[in-house]
Parts: structure tokens; C-alpha cells; sequence
């Protein structure tokens, strides 16, 4: 355990605190010198416990004027690493950057593997603004929440200054849109609704339905754990959905990865889409829907608009100006391709 607070931490403190030396705790805490990542996040941890390194960064703040962006990603590193979200949001954080001549920093943290330690960004001073995405948890969350000076934008989560994507009203437009080719019996593959974002895809769904007099006792709905074992959740789902007594001429299924993999399974249980199953796929990007046979009709989240917005946010706050609207919500796009049919196409 840390010693308790003093007035004035210094570095002489968190040497001894750490069992290393000063010059050790130096580099680690400035980025520069010889010291292994491990041991670097140990260090920075342990000075924000002790009540340094907020000071720390104040100061480096305070010195000079740093105008540098950061997209700083939380999410589990198996998550980050199959999620073509973060890929996209990483590329068009990139280019917008670029176009501006803003220099530009990423990380991508996976704040449950390293629940004790921090993303350098957010205590290197390197940076004068942060996009955070995803969702911080354990130390970083707390020092996100009571320490950090950097003028920041949180996207697709909430926060005093955020962007999102509107995804109850784009949902909402999917399942209006099934019931217009005449599907009645239209089905839900959802997120884990422990989670807020899926929470609100299951009641802008129910919500649809109901507002079309379809939402019926036994409307079929399913979960599939992003964070699980993915054979076992796809088998769970396509089990669930072939041992349904009335199965669902229409799905709407979270996840473009989930989708793909969903049909296929389909198919192999010869089922085939959209003639016997039509399927919209949401929180997915164009290209990820566009890359399979057939194309999935989608519900697109527009990544180059959620980062030109929260771009333009964080560095209106890094100026001091006024935010009108601290909580912005970007439209997703709904493609129609070749996953979608009137539900009489199926006896043809």
C-alpha cells in the first residue's frame, strides 16, 4: 500500500514507495529513458495514487500550449482487436487529423488486463485534447473521473461532452421498413443488454413493434456476449432461433461479425437468406457489410462524421469557446442489399 497523501508529492516519494530509483521513476513518469512498459504503468499508477501526477500534468498545461489530439481506445484487447468500429473510428481519426495538419497520438487500453495501471496519454502531457471511446473501467475510470485536466469528448458513451450515433431512431427506421415489404413476424439478435447501448436498441425495437401492433408474447429475441466464446454463442443463437415454434421472417442482428457468421451457420442448416430469412444487420460499418455474399443490408454507423464532430468539439474546448451542443448525435446510414425481401419471395 502506498503511503498516505502529503501536501507535496515529489518524485523522491514514489521512488521510495515503488522500491526503485529516482532516475527510474523520472523516466517513467516522462515517457523518456529505458524502463519497461510493465513497469512504466506500475510507476505512473502508483504517483496518481500518492496524488502526483495530476499536479503533474496541470503544470505541463499550464507551461505551453499543446495541440496535439489523442483518440485514446478502452475495450478488452480481443474486442478491440475484431471490432470494425474501432478499426474504422482509428483510420477516419487519422485522416481528419491529417486534413486539418493536426499531429495526432492513439492508444488503444485494455483497462480490464491492467486494471491498476493508466494509458500514458492521459498523463504524458503530450496531448492538449482526447477523443476517449469505449468504456474506461477501474483505475482509469477513476482518474478520468476526478483527475484529468485535458479538455476531452467521449464518443458513442455519455458524458459532459459527447458524440454518438442516434441508434434508436436508425432502428426504429429498420423495423418500419420490414413491415412496409409486409414481414409481421420480425425478430431481435441484440448486445448483452446488461449494457446501456443494447438496452436502448431493445426498447427502440419493442418500441417499433408496438407502435405497429406486432410486438407479440413470443416475439423472438436473443443475446449474443461479444466477450464470450464465439462458436458457443453462435451455436446458442442459431439453436434458439431453429427451435423457435414461429420463426421470425425478419432478424435485425447486432454485430456485422456476428451477422456474417449467423448466415453462414444459416445456410448450412439450410435456411437461406433473404429468401427464407430476411436479415439487417446494426453496429456495423459499409465496408464490413459489403465484403460478404450476399451483401447485408445494414444499418451503417458513419464514422468520418462522429470523428469530424468530435474533432471539432474537443479542439472548441481546448479554445475555451462555448459549447451550444455538448451532446451530439450522428445518424447512422440504413443500406439497403441483397439480405432483404418481401417475406412472399420465400415459396418461390
Amino acid at each position: 500500500m502506498p503511503p498516505a497523501r502529503k501536501d507535496k508529492i515529489g518524485m523522491k516519494d514514489i521512488a521510495e514507495a515503488a522500491g526503485v530509483s529516482v532516475m527510474t521513476v523520472s523516466a517513467a513518469l516522462s515517457g523518456a529513458g529505458r524502463v519497461s512498459d510493465t513497469r512504466k504503468r506500475e510507476i505512473v499508477a502508483l504517483a496518481h495514487r500518492m496524488g502526483y501526477r495530476s499536479n503533474t500534468a496541470a503544470r505541463l498545461l499550464k507551461s505551453k500550449r499543446v495541440d496535439d489530439l489523442g483518440l485514446l481506445i478502452f475495450e478488452k484487447e480481443e474486442l478491440i482487436r475484431e471490432n470494425a468500429g474501432f478499426m474504422d473510428m482509428t483510420v477516419q481519426f487519422m485522416q481528419e487529423c491529417l486534413r486539418n495538419n493536426i499531429h495526432f497520438q492513439l492508444e488503444w487500453f485494455d483497462c480490464y488486463r491492467n486494471s491498476e495501471a493508466l494509458p500514458q496519454m492521459l498523463t504524458s502531457g503530450l496531448v492538449g485534447g482526447l477523443l476517449i471511446a469505449g468504456a474506461p473501467q477501474n483505475a482509469a475510470k477513476h482518474f478520468i473521473e476526478n483527475d484529468l485536466v485535458l479538455p476531452s469528448v467521449t464518443l458513442c458513451e455519455p458524458g459532459k461532452y459527447s458524440v454518438g450515433f442516434d441508434n434508436e431512431n436508425s432502428l426504429r427506421q429498420a423495423v418500419y421498413y420490414l413491415a412496409s415489404l409486409g414481414h409481421a413476424n420480425i425478430g431481435l439478435i441484440n448486445g448483452p443488454e446488461t449494457l446501456g447501448v443494447f438496452q436502448g436498441f431493445r426498447h427502440a425495437f419493442d418500441t417499433a413493434m408496438s407502435e405497429l401492433s406486432l410486438l407479440r408474447p413470443d416475439t423472438f429475441h436473443a443475446e449474443n456476449q461479444p466477450a464470450g466464446d464465439f462458436q458457443y454463442e453462435l451455436r446458442k443463437v442459431t439453436e434458439a432461433f431453429l427451435k423457435t415454434q414461429t420463426r421470425p421472417t425478419a432478424l435485425l442482428v447486432s454485430s456485422g461479425l456476428f451477422t456474417k457468421a449467423f448466415i453462414s451457420d444459416l445456410q448450412r442448416n439450410g435456411i437461406r437468406v433473404p429468401e427464407d430469412l430476411s436479415i439487417i444487420c446494426h453496429e456495423t460499418v459499409d465496408w464490413e457489410a459489403e465484403a460478404f455474399s450476399p451483401p447485408i443490408s445494414a444499418i451503417e454507423r458513419k464514422y468520418d462524421d462522429l470523428i469530424a464532430a468530435g474533432v471539432k468539439m474537443v479542439r472548441e474546448l481546448m479554445d475555451g469557446q462555448e459549447i451550444r451542443c455538448p451532446n451530439t448525435l450522428i445518424l447512422p446510414s440504413f443500406t439497403k442489399r441483397g439480405t432483404v425481401c418481401p417475406p412472399e419471395r420465400r415459396n418461390n
